[in-house]
This record gives C-alpha cells, sequence and structure tokens, in this order.
C-alpha cells in the first residue's frame, strides 16, 4: 500500500496527536475515477487510520475495531451521520437512516412498537408464505432452467414487504418495483462515489436522469399508501406497520407527519426487500457451493416437524441463522458507514478537526483474521446462541452497531432464516456457472456477474 506521512502542519494547542499515514493519489485516484470503491477500501485498511487526501477534502478511513467501536458508541456526541451518506437524502429525505439529534430520537420512538416483539411475530406467516410461494415458483420451473437469485430473491422479498410492513398484497403493479429500486441505487451510488458531485438543483443531465428515477420511486411508494389508505378499515390494531402508522396518525397529531412518514416507509423500500435480498442471494449461492454445509443446514430443518412459519422457529434453526449471519459478515450491507466529526478532538492517538469525514470499514472488521478464524471461507456454524441486540460485541456490524443500529435487524433475521429453511427444505440447490464472482460496490456489495443456481425438486 502507497502510505506516506501526513504533512499538515497544525496541531491543537492543547495536545500534541500524531499524523495518520496518508494514503497517496497514485493508489486512490484510479479507483475513484473507476468508481471501485471496493479497491480504494482495501488499499486503505493496512493501517488502523488512514488519511484520504482528494482535492483538499479531509476523509479518514478507520479500519481498527477498537476506534470503530469507540465512533458507533460515542458518548460525547462527536460524530453525526456522514455528508456523503447524507446525499441518500435525495431518496430517503430525513429518515432514520440519515437523520440525527432530536429528529431521530423522535423517530426511532414512533417507529419501535412496530418492530416489537409482538409485531414481529405477527409478520412471520406472512414471511413464510411468501417463501412458500417461491418453492413453488421454482419446483415449477423446466428442467435445468437456472434462476438468478437476485431477480428472483428481490420479487419474494418484495412480496413479504408488501404484505408485512404496506399491508397489501404483491400484484403487477408493483412488478417493476425492484428495478426501479436497483435503478435508483446504482445512479445514487454514481453520485455519491463522486466528491464533487454538482448541488442536484444544477439541471445537468445526470441530475436530471437521477431526479426522474427519484419520481419513479416516489410515485410507487404514494401508489401504495393511496392504496393502503382507502383500504384501511375500522380496524383499530391493524397488523401491518403502515396500517399502524396511519391510524395512529389519525388518532395522535403528533405522530409521524406525511412527509415523515414517506421518508422512513422509502428507506424500508430500500432496506426491507433490496438490501435483504442481495444479502440472502450471497447466503444460497454460497450454501450452492458447499455439498457439505448444504446436507448440514437441511439436517437441521427436515428436524422440524414441518416447514418453518412462525417466529418461535428461529430458536431451532441456529445454523440457518447464522448462514444469513455469515453472508453479512463476508458481504455486508453496505460494506461502511459514515460519519461527520462535530469537534476538534483526539481518536486513537490521531488527529481529528470539525468538519473531517470518517469512513468505517466494516470490511476491515469482517475480513480480520485475529478476529474471525479463516475470514474468507463461509461458516455458518460461527454464531452459537447468537443475541442479534448483542452482533456488535462480536465485531458483527452487518446492521451496523451502537444505539443507531438497524431497527429492522430482527425483521430481516426471522425472514432471512425463514426463507433459507423453506428453499433447502424444499430443494436442492446446485451452481449453474463455475468459477468465483467477486463483489463490486453499488451502495450494497452486489455480484459482478449474475448469481445462477439450478434448483432441483426433493
Amino acid at each position: 500500500m502507497h502510505l506516506h506521512p501526513a504533512t499538515d502542519p497544525v496541531t491543537p494547542p492543547d495536545q500534541v496527536a500524531a499524523k495518520p499515514p496518508t494514503l497517496s493519489a497514485f493508489a486512490s485516484l484510479p479507483p475513484l475515477f473507476r468508481r471501485d470503491l471496493l479497491t480504494l477500501f482495501a488499499r486503505a485498511s493496512e493501517s488502523p487510520f488512514v488519511r484520504l487526501d482528494y482535492l483538499g477534502f479531509r476523509l479518514f478511513q478507520l479500519n481498527d475495531p477498537a476506534l470503530i467501536r469507540e465512533v458507533l458508541l460515542d458518548k460525547e456526541r462527536r460524530y453525526r451521520k456522514g455528508r456523503l451518506m447524507r446525499r441518500l437524502s435525495a431518496v430517503t429525505g430525513e429518515g432514520l437512516l440519515i437523520n440525527d439529534g432530536e429528529r431521530w430520537k423522535k423517530h426511532r420512538r414512533l417507529a419501535n412498537p412496530s418492530m416489537s416483539g409482538r409485531r414481529l411475530a405477527g409478520y412471520a406467516p406472512a414471511m413464510a408464505e411468501s417463501a412458500r410461494l417461491l418453492v413453488e415458483r421454482w419446483r415449477a420451473l423446466p428442467a435445468g432452467q437456472p434462476v438468478d437469485l437476485i431477480a428472483e430473491i428481490s420479487r419474494t422479498t418484495l412480496i413479504a414487504l408488501l404484505r408485512t410492513l404496506f399491508g397489501i398484497d404483491y400484484d403487477a403493479r408493483y412488478a417493476d418495483v425492484s428495478e426501479v429500486i436497483h435503478r435508483l441505487l446504482d445512479a445514487l451510488v454514481q453520485r455519491g462515489s463522486s466528491l464533487l458531485a454538482p448541488p442536484l438543483s444544477w439541471p445537468t443531465p445526470a441530475n436530471l436522469a437521477f431526479r426522474r428515477k427519484i419520481a419513479e420511486a416516489e410515485a410507487i411508494l404514494a401508489r401504495i399508501i393511496d392504496s393502503r389508505r382507502r383500504h384501511l378499515d375500522d380496524d383499530d390494531d391493524p397488523s401491518d406497520l403502515l396500517g399502524q402508522w396511519l391510524r395512529q396518525r389519525e388518532q395522535d397529531p403528533e405522530h409521524f407527519t406525511p412527509d415523515e412518514m414517506r421518508d422512513e416507509l422509502m428507506t424500508m423500500l430500500i432496506a426491507g426487500h433490496h438490501s435483504l435480498a442481495i444479502a440472502l442471494s450471497w447466503a444460497l449461492w454460497e450454501i450452492a457451493g458447499d455439498a457439505g454445509l448444504q446436507q448440514g443446514l437441511r439436517a437441521e430443518v427436515d428436524a422440524l416437524e414441518q416447514a418453518p412459519a412462525d417466529a418461535n422457529a428461529m430458536q431451532d434453526l441456529p445454523l440457518t441463522q447464522g448462514a444469513f449471519l455469515e453472508a453479512l459478515r463476508l458481504y455486508p450491507q453496505p460494506p461502511i458507514l459514515l460519519r461527520d466529526a462535530l469537534s476538534d478532538h483526539v481518536l486513537g492517538g490521531y488527529r481529528i478537526r470539525a468538519g473531517d469525514q470518517l469512513i468505517i470499514n466494516i470490511l476491515a472488521i469482517h475480513h480480520d483474521p485475529q478476529l474471525w478464524p479463516e475470514p474468507h471461507r463461509f461458516r455458518a456454524d460461527r454464531y452459537p446462541n447468537i443475541n442479534p441486540d448483542h452482533l456488535m460485541q462480536a465485531h458483527h456490524l452487518g446492521f451496523g452497531g451502537g444505539p443507531r443500529s438497524c431497527i429492522g435487524r430482527r425483521f430481516a433475521l426471522i425472514e432471512g432464516t425463514l426463507l433459507l429453511a423453506h428453499l433447502l427444505r424444499g430443494l436442492q440447490l446446485d451452481r449453474a456457472t463455475a468459477g468465483p464472482i467477486e463483489p463490486r460496490f453499488a451502495g450494497m456489495m452486489v455480484p459482478t456477474a449474475p448469481l445462477l443456481l439450478h434448483v432441483t425438486p426433493r
């Protein structure tokens, strides 16, 4: 790696702090120009703390578990969501993914009841039903016809999401949702990976195209909300999240405003089906490539009297849940977190100024051989008796870390485990293409080639 000592001459008068090594322009600019951010993160991961100089920006990458824990568990409130990450607000608005401070506290407080244990238990049957429909769909395929994992799993997680969180059934009106979200995220990454992207208000060709993609997604979400509102009956306790929020809004004017509700629902539409589908696709790809693992997982699932249909089955499926968590370890969605420093301070002996931007490199933690033996091997048995609320303590940041960890982590674990269990119980999975497939950064860690499987009914 091309590192050289930083030359910044300014030192706060009341403290002496080290200057982190700097990744040279020779090493950083080529992947930036190619938008190959995974290579950039890898080149800057050989030191605990690395400065990335680029056109005057002060950008630092954190690769050390202790430093990352200090930032994510910050009790002094020295950090906020990163400004590069805030470019997502063009799509997600001021939802939980982006906001900070009192707004974040309010939104989290209002959203928490809909992700409580009782509510999650109510969502599980719809998740299991969407998984059952996928097994039937794959069983009916002509012999030898491969399935494209991301396309197929995206459709299935969307079916589950629409029923559990939005209270509507999937039909032809929503057939293009996954593709619209995929195109939008791809454009968002192209914009977000450019440190000099012009303001979205400027009518550049790229901005106009980006705004059209946002409008497509917003039209879909508006259609979903309108449909649910029109069918909201006199039920005082709707089972779906959107129904709950609409009813609470009628009863409590301090609940989510229409704009706030839109922002949170857009975040869930993206994270609740697209990023979940990518992680599950990687899990299935890895399972299909390891006959021994697939046999072990199937034995666990077959030991159940019937295909799992509720959240209680999770305690009987530790290896299956582990396969999902292992996919999130090897292919975290997303592979980085972003924070901005709010004040001058010292972090791990290094000088940080107000306005400095921090990249928290999840890959450096998840692939560290000192934390994870055989770090590049897919091992579903790493997670005995794992508590999803304590993943950060196990150096697993698949759902973020600290108080701002993903509110939907239990939702995702239940759906992911149920889907894997149904597929393993009903089908034999084999890779349709030979050779490794590497990930690339497109907001999430997506494959560089389609993940194709042959599926055979059992």
